[in-house]
């Protein structure tokens, strides 16, 4: 009877292992770049706004490359949003006094996804933006999705600025709902 117990426990111990392995195998990050052009000349503490191209999200090839497909994602939230300045050399974000990101598709609404406010004047050519935490799967299974850059500047800058979006978003999948 100690034997049969013994075993039942180590066989549990074994299942809950397994079962915390399978979900982290279900774990993995898929990142996007784009590029944004905040135009010379704007107005002093006037919003902008500025549209990214369609981004392919290829996510029925990203979920694949991960052993998984659209029906099996449970979560997808954005880790990391950053700001790039590519041109002109030794530009920084002190032209900007907030900056908002949002994330849309042609079938879903925009939301609201990464944001800075009060952006110190010390700042250099990267700015990493605080994430709002918001669920964004049902974005990255659509096949494109848009980004809109909105802000208010703080001062007037005399050349187009130059910036790379980079987005990295943390997807879980039930792999357990397979089995």
């Amino acid at each position: 009877m100690k034997r049969l117990t013994g075993f039942s426990l180590l066989a549990v111990f074994l299942l809950l292992g397994s079962c915390k392995a399978i979900k982290k195998l279900g774990q993995f990050y898929v990142s996007y770049n784009t590029q944004a052009v905040f135009p010379a000349n704007l107005p002093v503490n006037v919003p902008l706004t500025i549209a990214s191209p369609d981004i392919a999200t290829n996510s029925s090839q990203v979920f694949a490359n991960n052993n998984t497909n659209a029906k099996l994602i449970q979560n997808v939230t954005l880790s990391q949003l950053t700001l790039n300045i590519t041109s002109p050399s030794g530009q920084t974000f002190s032209f900007l006094k907030n900056v908002s990101i949002y994330l849309s598709s042609d079938s879903l609404p925009e939301v609201e996804i990464a944001y800075k406010q009060d952006i110190p004047a010390n700042i250099n050519d990267t700015l990493n933006l605080d994430v709002t935490g918001v669920d964004l799967q049902a974005y990255l299974k659509a096949s494109q999705i848009k980004i809109r850059i909105a802000g208010i500047t703080n001062r007037i800058t005399t050349s187009d600025i130059n910036a790379n979006v980079y987005a990295k978003f943390f997807v879980q999948a039930n792999l357990l709902a397979v089995l």
